[in-house]
């Protein structure tokens, strides 16, 4: 899966997340929906479009797009998008567009687009310059823990853990969203030493929905187990699972591919969906 991807993936939970991040005050802002909308007559789905509620005419529409690659043309095509979106749909109401980089090395200006940057409604977020673990927040710490160094893990998975233990009515499924990025982060290690190193226990892991994807599937052992005799069609798995996230449903031909391939290719085709904008580009050589 695409870092981009996993933030998505937790800005559904919570779309409010993107409204604190780029210090936008809405009202009700528990009550936006985060998805993504087709533009017809084009090649391009706008991943990332916050609809507020429909009886709040002035609330913004919140465009997001999570950039963890340099990108010379980012902005032209960004605000080319976003633009032909607006003319499709034309929303009746404010908006404004958010832009998420790790790293401000990542952003990359230049003559065409520096006059863009100006406009009041383009929000350039770099989240390593926010103090993402002191905000009281704790879904800010999943961010801190997407963006985390490998050593730094640990203790904001345990910090997460503690609040998830003194707060067990807040509704709010933890374990899914810490296993949704855990398995992303360390893809190499193995159930037990996910357990040993952050204390889930069996009953924890097997409720989650990827282990559950991974039962139906009839492959658990592979991924969820790391048994060695099981590691290539665990990756295999994997990779699956990761290409429908992105691309949807997996035709049976691709999948046949997949499961047939060895650890070498496996490897050089998870490289590929990192920056793969269809299925096709991910096995083209």
């Amino acid at each position: 899966m695409k870092t981009d991807s996993l933030f998505y993936r937790l800005f559904q939970t919570d779309p409010a997340l993107v409204l604190e991040l780029a210090g936008l005050a809405v009202p009700e802002p528990g009550r936006y929906r985060f998805g993504s909308h087709e533009v017809k007559q084009t090649s391009f789905r706008m991943d990332g479009v916050m609809e507020p509620p429909p009886d709040q005419p002035d609330a913004p529409m919140v465009f997001v797009e999570v950039q963890f690659q340099p990108d010379d043309g980012f902005y032209l095509r960004f605000l080319s998008e976003l633009l032909l979106y607006l003319r499709q749909y034309q929303p009746l109401r404010p908006w404004h567009a958010v832009v998420l980089y790790p790293h401000a090395m990542l952003e990359r200006l230049n003559l065409l687009n520096r006059p863009f940057l100006a406009l009041p409604n383009l929000h350039r977020i770099v989240l390593t310059e926010l103090p993402l673990l002191a905000s009281p927040n704790p879904k800010l710490w999943l961010i801190a823990l997407i963006l985390a160094e490998e050593t730094e893990i640990a203790p904001i998975v345990n910090r997460v853990q503690a609040h998830r233990q003194q707060h067990p009515s807040e509704g709010i499924d933890w374990v899914e969203l810490l296993e949704t990025v855990l398995v992303y982060k360390l893809p190499h290690f193995t159930r037990e030493e996910i357990q040993d190193m952050f204390g889930f226990n069996d009953i924890e892991l097997k409720q989650t929905r990827f282990y559950q994807q991974a039962v139906g599937e009839g492959r658990v052992e592979g991924r969820v187990e790391g048994r060695v005799e099981g590691r290539v069609e665990g990756e295999a798995t994997l990779l699956l699972h990761l290409l429908r996230l992105r691309f949807g449903a997996v035709p049976g031909e691709v999948e046949a591919r997949v499961m047939a391939a060895n650890t070498e290719t496996l490897l050089r085709w998870s490289e590929r969906l990192l920056t793969a904008t269809a299925l096709d580009a991910v096995f083209t050589e």
